[in-house]
């Protein structure tokens, strides 16, 4: 009897991990045939044109600077120039009183004071009167129309000789000098349309063209200096513009015709073999890197070439990055 319970009691506990060992089997393989996918953003390729083009920052600046020196020492007499202040050829800046007649008249005065005697005044006030009859200034005149942008004196104060006393700016000269990266130089052409946006105009674009690049590039930041003409006759913002004004220029180099352009998020690059690649998606949802050639970039576009490309063709432009090939994905709404 006892031996016919142990038989009982060991079949149900075969037949129970049997049981059991199924069940888990199921769950495991129910698993597996549960795939996890990634959630993924995607837009189409489109095909279009797209302008190739230079992007570089710069600044303001004129082409004519008169700066003024003083040709004698001596005292500045009168000032009759301000920062500001608009001037034309012939208008007199400042008058300079040569250090000789100053130190004439200053010792005439000083005999005029020490002088005791009748004779002595008559004789002392005869010499000042010739040392400011025979008082030498110098007027400084401007040569050019323009404004003055900066003043270095005071009325009375003394000027050493081939001092600078004064520059002035002529606004019909003002211009854009953009340092362009040194890689760009070979699509530079002269005459080339470009856009400038200075920050102190609140983002407005002023029009200008390439008209003259420095044959010498600069050896730290590896870029060249290139002079943009301004082609805006607006009196309005000519008036505005000044020497030292920051902004950003786009120049445009020419056009690409009808190439496939996506967004920039779509392109991922390789560092280590400088290519690029954009990640597609069978119809059945499976990711598929594809290798591509860049052809032109702006800001939020990119221009590529590939023979696997089509029109219309879905790429991905978040979840792509250090996405295996083959892995299925779902596109988020």
């Amino acid at each position: 009897m006892k031996n016919l319970i142990f038989i009982s009691t060991m079949c149900f506990a075969i037949i129970a991990g049997g049981c059991g060992k199924k069940s888990g089997s199921e769950d495991e393989g129910g698993g597996e045939r549960a795939k996890a996918t990634v959630a993924v953003k995607a837009t189409t390729v489109r095909r279009g044109d797209m302008d190739v083009i230079i992007r570089a920052t710069g600044k303001v600046d004129a082409l004519r600077k008169q700066k003024l020196f003083s040709p004698v020492a001596g005292r500045v007499t009168s000032l009759m120039a301000l920062e500001g202040i608009s001037v034309k050829p012939g208008d007199i800046l400042a008058i300079i009183q040569t250090k000789e007649s100053q130190a004439a008249i200053v010792g005439a005065e000083s005999l005029v004071r020490s002088a005791k005697t009748d004779e002595q005044k008559a004789e002392a006030q005869r010499a000042l009167e010739m040392a400011k009859s025979s008082e030498n200034s110098i007027a400084l005149r401007a040569s050019v129309s323009g404004i003055v942008s900066t003043r270095s004196i005071s009325e009375g104060e003394l000027v050493a000789e081939n001092a600078e006393l004064f520059t002035v700016i002529d606004l019909a000269t003002m211009m854009f000098v953009a340092d362009v990266p040194a890689r760009d130089l070979p699509s530079l052409v002269l005459g080339q349309r470009c856009s400038i946006s200075l920050q102190a105009f609140g983002g407005r674009l002023l029009s200008a063209e390439v008209e003259a690049v420095n044959p010498q590039s600069d050896v730290m930041s590896q870029t060249v200096k290139v002079r943009l003409k301004l082609l805006t006759e607006d009196p309005a913002k000519r008036k505005l513009l000044k020497t030292d004004m920051t902004g950003d220029v786009t120049i445009t180099t020419g056009v690409l015709k009808g190439v496939f352009i996506v967004p920039k998020a779509a392109l991922l690059r390789n560092d280590e073999s400088n290519s690029y690649t954009v990640v597609t998606f069978t119809p059945d949802s499976l990711s598929v890197s594809v290798s591509v050639e860049v052809r032109g970039m702006t800001d939020s576009t990119v221009a590529i070439v590939d023979h696997i490309l089509k029109e219309g063709m879905n790429v991905i432009t978040e979840g792509h990055y250090a996405l295996a090939d083959s892995t299925r994905i779902t596109v988020a709404q």
